[in-house]
């Protein structure tokens, strides 16, 4: 088979998993992750049982990241711990725990290697008619952390709801961290920080999330999902077709900075509305009017411009680094009583 095909193929296949399997508690490397993930690409809809799946061993290394020659007591040290790997499945008050695999063959004489799953998983990845989520292969081949690889699936199980609060305890039993970092703030680093970055970096969503506490301790955190590519058409939108909503956003703007002795410029609100797409994406023109409008109520803001462009900023930033944006307001500004080093000296007005 032809490697530049078959990654074509690799690209197009969807997982499909049910949303009980997407809620279960397992712990897999990165490596036995996207073995699995593979598999599950390979099976189709109308399928009614389990495939015995056969691929070749040179593919199959190239495809989970490996350079050179495979090394065949590399593959099978891999295979043969995955076989042992339990999933847990919480269903109807019952616990059940079973395998990902059953039976694995390796064929030296023509390369290739025979993969089976559990026939015990089949209510949760055949004939799936209700309660499943199903995602490109290529969102997550491409990701150097299992963490972001369990984090994406359970983001994407909740992208049409957009988000999601999850108890810290629960979490960490799904994406197989209940014995590493057991202090919160290396969990956020090692987890929550690594997979916001490389979802966003290499996937079709991304997210931001804040902490949910009880007392001082972290108790939940909840996640807001964004469509990436959504956003990166609006983007487009934005920037080289200038619609209908920018121009009346412009000039309700421009109306309202001329009575304050301010002039506008397209370059500006273009600047603003980039950002603020960020933020609150189709929403973006009103939450702008909204903040310019705030903004003209409080007295000691030297720059009202520049005071906007700051707010959207700071707001920016929270989302990059996984926090809410609520957390910056004009009303939250004020109380600080806008600090002088917010305004550049060489835009402060007299």
């Amino acid at each position: 088979m032809n490697l530049e095909h078959h990654e074509v193929r690799v690209n197009n296949n969807v997982v499909t998993k049910s949303n009980i399997l997407i809620d279960a508690n397992y712990k897999l490397t990165i490596t036995e992750q996207k073995i699995v993930l593979y598999l599950v690409s390979k099976i189709r809809k109308d399928d009614d049982d389990f495939k015995t799946y056969t691929l070749s061993i040179k593919q199959f290394y190239e495809l989970l990241g490996y350079k050179g020659n495979p090394k065949y007591s590399e593959m099978k040290k891999i295979t043969k711990n995955l076989i042992g790997k339990v999933v847990e499945i919480r269903e109807e008050k019952k616990l059940k725990q079973m395998s990902w695999l059953s039976y694995v063959e390796y064929n030296e004489s023509d390369g290739s290697v025979n993969l089976s799953f559990d026939p015990r998983l089949k209510p949760y990845l055949l004939q799936l008619k209700r309660e499943f989520t199903s995602y490109k292969l290529k969102n997550v081949m491409e990701l150097k952390s299992g963490y972001s690889i369990r984090i994406y699936e359970i983001l994407k199980k909740w992208q049409s709801l957009k988000e999601v609060e999850i108890p810290l305890k629960e979490l960490r039993e799904m994406v197989g961290a209940t014995d590493k970092y057991q202090e919160y703030h290396n969990f956020k680093k090692r987890v929550l920080t690594t997979s916001l970055k490389e979802i966003e970096e290499k996937t079709d969503i991304s997210f931001f999330y804040h902490e949910i506490k009880k007392g001082k301790r972290v108790a939940a955190i909840h996640f807001t999902i964004h469509s990436k590519n959504n956003i990166i058409a609006q983007e487009a939108d934005v920037i080289t077709q200038k619609d209908d909503w920018f121009e009346s956003l412009y000039v309700q703007l421009c109306v309202l900075y001329e009575k304050h002795n301010y002039k506008l410029t397209k370059d500006v609100v273009e600047r603003w509305v980039g950002l603020a797409n960020k933020v609150w994406g189709k929403n973006k023109y009103i939450e702008i009017n909204k903040l310019a409008q705030q903004s003209f109520k409080i007295d000691n803001i030297k720059h009202h411009i520049a005071f906007i462009t700051h707010i959207l900023k700071e707001k920016v930033k929270c989302i990059e680094n996984g926090t809410s944006h609520h957390q910056v307001s004009v009303e939250t500004a004020d109380k600080k009583v806008i600090r002088k080093e917010i305004i550049p000296s060489w835009l402060e007005v007299d």
